[in-house]
């Protein structure tokens, strides 16, 4: 997508707490459809990466037990740079987890043989930038960035 000259992105800051139940799932991509219907340059991406996030945030975070929730934001800059975000309310109980939290991370490539584990590199691979922090929820908010239509995306990756 390219802009006419003196042309201006919309701006987008959408916010949503939802059940951290994987049912919610089409709900979390519906909302971050809609809230960036202003770009449709990354609108399939970003409807993906949330969902990836918000899945592994049922999975694997005390967000996923009875009554937890998961924090979802959706914000374009005028400029055009996205970031979408999930945060999580903690890491969930693991019996005979050794050493600290988990954190998210991508799997080895020598890991994904199996049916999941795939989740994080498709994040990698369709944004410009990805992360996490901690949140003031006591658990983590992973973010993805997608860069300004108004620059093109490298191809040399």
């Amino acid at each position: 997508m390219s802009t006419a000259p003196g042309e201006r992105i919309a701006t987008v800051s959408a916010f949503w707490t939802l059940p951290g139940q994987i049912s919610y799932c089409p709900c979390a991509r519906a909302l971050t459809r809609a809230a960036l219907g202003v770009n449709p340059r990354i609108i399939d991406d970003a409807e993906l990466v949330v969902s990836e996030l918000f899945a592994n945030g049922c999975r694997h975070t005390r967000s996923g037990s009875a009554n937890g929730t998961l924090d979802i934001g959706v914000s374009t800059l005028s400029t055009g740079l996205t970031l979408v975000s999930v945060a999580d309310e903690g890491a969930a109980p693991r019996p005979g987890l050794i050493g600290g939290p988990q954190v998210p991370h991508r799997k080895s490539r020598d890991l994904l043989n199996g049916r999941t584990g795939r989740g994080l590199h498709l994040v990698a691979s369709v944004t410009d930038d990805w992360g996490y922090d901690p949140n003031d929820r006591g658990g983590t908010t992973v973010w993805a960035v997608f860069e300004s239509p108004l620059f093109p995306r490298s191809t040399s990756d």
